[in-house]
């Protein structure tokens, strides 16, 4: 799992949370360190943040989707300070390794 988030609390605090799922996880502090990352390591799953400083997330997510090698990766855009329901990151977890 890809996890791209600008603050760097948030972004260890979303790390630890999905190690201790079970997940590999790697961390992206920008826009296009995401993209670089997700071409290079392919996840199972893209978890994007508003906070990016260089390219938005929207625009971070459409580069992703549209390069054939990480077209098919999932991407969950995420509000800063707002944590995934329970449920939902259950759900996450089990469709990422």
């Amino acid at each position: 799992m890809l996890v791209a988030d600008g603050n760097a609390a948030s972004r260890q605090r979303r790390r630890s949370q999905l190690i201790a799922a079970g997940l590999r996880v790697t961390v992206a502090r920008t826009g296009f360190e995401a993209i670089v990352k997700a071409s290079c390591e392919v996840p199972d799953l893209i978890l994007i943040d508003d906070s990016l400083a260089d390219i938005d997330a929207a625009e971070t997510g459409r580069l992703i989707t549209t390069c054939p090698v990480t077209a098919h990766i999932p991407i969950v855009r995420l509000t800063a300070g707002r944590p995934v329901p329970t449920r939902v990151f259950t759900r996450l977890c089990s469709h990422a390794r």
